[in-house]
């Protein structure tokens, strides 16, 4: 494998786990409809591998969503302003959103943390809420390195979905 299908799969490893993740709850939805509507036998611990992968889903979505464009914006309002405007706004979003996600950063590391000491499991699997909750630092990280890529540095390519490397880089490597 050359080293730019390689750097390709490492960017993009959030939108497998979560593409995989999202197939297997898919699979187990269908699977708990069968057992309770058409055999009349519910799996009692469904619910807790439904929230499991639905946590893993979301959380690993969302970095993603920064590379692909897809979180919501209001550009209708935005584009009405002039330039000087926009990136006096455009400074004030990077701020707001560095918080927010940092804030979220620091909170799921606390409540990671609580699990840890209490040792806290899902009643019907016994999963750890450890395993479950600790894609959420993760994504916080994730979500702040794709932010920082596509929006304050400019570094993201849509067309070709991969970080574009400056001439300095080029030359280095």
């Amino acid at each position: 494998m050359n080293k730019e299908k390689i750097k390709y799969n490492i960017i993009h490893l959030d939108v497998y786990v979560a593409s995989i993740s999202m197939a297997i709850l898919v699979g187990v939805t269908f699977l708990g409809v069968i057992m309770r509507y058409v055999v009349g036998k519910p799996f009692g611990w469904i619910e807790e591998i439904q929230a499991f992968l639905i946590v893993w889903v979301v959380f690993l979505g969302a970095g993603s969503a920064y590379r692909t464009g897809n979180h919501a914006r209001i550009e209708f309002l935005y584009d009405k302003f002039n330039p000087h405007v926009k990136k006096i706004l455009d400074l004030v979003i990077s701020i707001i959103a560095t918080i927010v996600i940092g804030f979220f950063l620091y909170a799921s590391i606390k409540y990671i943390g609580l699990f840890i000491k209490t040792g806290r499991k899902t009643s019907v699997l016994q999963f750890s809420y450890v395993a479950i909750y600790s894609v959420v630092p993760i994504s916080c990280i994730l979500q702040l390195i794709n932010y920082f890529v596509v929006e304050v540095f400019h570094k993201w390519d849509e067309k070709e979905s991969i970080i574009i490397e400056s001439s300095e880089e080029k030359d280095n490597a």
